[in-house]
């Protein structure tokens, strides 16, 4: 099967950053450079549109005041007077002095005749206009001059006698104010079509007054093709006939674009570069919990159990970190509840082999028990017919002092025999289980029967029997039981050391244990010591049956003897017998 080309995702991400950034910003970049230009031409042409009410408005407002110059200075009494007496130079004086407190306008004074004393010579129809009681405020040509002229008519006795007011020149200031007001290039033409001031560059001037010329006066913007360069123009009059004409050339508005065009590229590559660490980092972000995640089930495939994921600031890769932990813990958990369980069958088989080795043992024993009873049977009537007639012949040799003895030796060896039988017979006997005992207090009273005993031994002896423990077993058997594993202890210990009786309730049994310090029991010792006539003891102070002995009261009584090497050395004998109360115990 062909393999396939693989990529890391870190890789796969960075590169789908760069190409969704390029995908995106390269369209957008294009489409707003069109936009730009568009967007730009179509502020000019609003900025236009706006021109001819921005001049109205400043000259309604120039009026205005203008207005306003001119009936004060035709109100003043000494210019009254002065026009009234044909005094020109007096008049012409008083309305120059008062024209100093207007800046940029100076004095008009028209005599009686309708000729101007001062200022420029006004035309015959706006004379007229204050001969009427009008205040006329146009614009007006004198000479190569161009301004606007401001009249109130001069009164005596409510007779028109002249007029008088203000003198504004429209120059180039004028011009520049409206060019700053409009921001765009302004031409003023003369009421006769002359040209007048042009704030614009001066190499197309004259081309673009013979362009103008020929166009009506309009407000809406018209588009004008001159020297390769393209004007957007819109024109408006004023009172006077005067005419505003507003340019603006698109390549001076539109040499900004290459300059925004280096700059959106600067900004873009700026962009894209911080796009591409941000997209790394990102990128990174994401993949290192991933590749830290693969890691995990890599390890966690080889047994690794440990295995720690790396979490995630983003949410769908920081759940999936955690529903890995969640799986891997509980997985963890299934092994140890596994391994807990494999555990326990194995203590379970070992008990069960245990189990199954006390129970061969208990029919080997049984066996050898019902054997020794039959054994001890068959031999109990001949020992007693020969005891009996070795009492006959000692009474006849009552006179033989040598032969006395004899008989009597003979007699003693008889009557052990026939113990020792009748204790064979008690071993295979039923049982009585009746009655119940407090195992503590058995305990205590054995150890005190066996301290009495003995006086002049390093030996001691101690009993744990701190509360009560009913046991289902006689007193008697108890007892009989604990002597013979407390004598077995003390024989082991060879008089220096330490023999303890443990009494406790573990479950539904009691259980008492007795320690001692002695050699301990061998391996290949601790199968036989419960079989009969097994010992240990050289000077062969015993014939085995003691250990036999307790066993068999033990299971006569539902419960059982075990034999184990201490920890620190000795052997540890343990009785288990039912306890008469078990939940009472528990409980307790």
């Amino acid at each position: 099967m062909e393999e396939r080309m693989k990529i890391s995702l870190q890789r796969a991400l960075l590169g789908l950053v760069v190409v969704m950034l390029l995908g995106a910003m390269i369209p957008t970049g294009l489409m707003l450079d069109r936009r730009l230009g568009a967007a730009l031409e179509q502020g000019v042409r609003d900025d236009l549109e706006t021109a001819p009410l921005v001049l109205s408005d400043r000259f309604a407002n120039l009026a205005g005041a203008r207005m306003m110059h001119a009936r004060e200075i035709s109100l003043m009494p000494e210019l009254v007077s002065a026009v009234v007496a044909g005094d020109s130079a007096g008049a012409s004086a008083r309305a120059a002095a008062a024209a100093e407190a207007f800046p940029g306008e100076s004095a008009v004074v028209i005599g009686p005749d309708g000729r101007s004393w001062v200022g420029p010579q006004i035309p015959e129809g706006v004379v007229d206009e204050t001969r009427a009681s009008g205040m006329p405020v146009t614009v007006v040509k004198s000479g190569e001059a161009l301004g606007t002229v401001a009249l109130a008519p001069v009164k005596i006795n409510g007779e028109w006698a002249g007029a008088a007011g203000v003198w504004a020149p429209m120059d180039s200031a004028e011009a520049a104010t409206l060019s700053a007001l409009t921001r765009s290039d302004v031409l003023i033409t003369a009421p006769d079509d002359g040209m007048g001031p042009y704030t614009g560059r001066s190499e197309p001037a004259m081309g673009l007054f013979g362009l103008l010329t020929e166009q009506p006066v309009s407000a809406q913007v018209i588009e004008l093709d001159l020297a390769e360069d393209r004007y957007l123009v819109v024109s408006a009059t004023v009172p006077g006939g005067a005419r505003f004409t507003f340019v603006r050339a698109l390549s001076e508005e539109l040499a900004v674009v290459p300059t925004l065009r280096a700059v959106g590229l600067g900004v873009f590559g700026l962009a894209l570069l911080l796009s591409i660490v941000v997209g790394a980092w990102a990128a990174t972000q994401v993949a290192r919990p991933v590749a830290s995640l693969a890691d995990a089930a890599g390890r966690f495939s080889e047994g690794d159990l440990d295995a720690r994921v790396r979490r995630s600031a983003i949410t769908e890769v920081d759940r999936v970190a955690e529903a890995f932990e969640v799986m891997r813990d509980a997985l963890a958990a299934r092994i140890a509840e596994l391994g807990a369980a494999n555990a326990e069958l194995e203590d379970r088989q070992e008990r069960l082999s245990m189990l199954q080795a006390e129970l061969v043992q208990r029919d080997r024993l049984s066996a050898a028990a019902r054997l020794l009873a039959q054994l001890a049977h068959e031999v109990r009537n001949p020992v007693a017919s020969v005891r009996n007639c070795l009492e006959v012949l000692r009474r006849r040799v009552d006179g033989d002092e040598e032969a006395s003895e004899l008989a009597d030796l003979a007699i003693d060896e008889l009557l052990r025999m026939h113990e020792l039988a009748e204790r064979m017979l008690d071993l295979h006997r039923p049982q009585s289980t009746e009655g119940d005992c407090d195992a503590s207090a058995v305990a205590q009273n054995v150890a005190a029967v066996v301290r009495m005993g003995m006086d002049d031994s390093d030996v001691t002896v101690v009993v744990d029997a701190p509360h009560p423990v009913e046991s289902q077993i006689s007193a008697d058997a108890l007892k009989q039981i604990l002597l013979n594993l407390v004598q077995n202890s003390l024989d082991a210990v060879e008089g220096v050391g330490r023999v303890s009786i443990d009494v406790s309730a573990r479950g539904s049994h009691a259980r008492i244990a007795v320690t001692d310090t002695g050699h301990g029991i061998t391996a290949d010792t601790l199968p036989r010591i419960f079989d009969p006539f097994f010992t240990t003891k050289a000077d062969v102070r015993g014939v085995g049956l003691g250990l036999f002995t307790a066993a068999g009261l033990a299971r006569g009584h539902g419960g059982r003897i075990a034999a184990s090497v201490a920890p620190e050395g000795g052997a540890v004998l343990t009785v288990e017998v039912p306890l008469a109360h078990p939940a009472l115990e528990a409980s307790a």
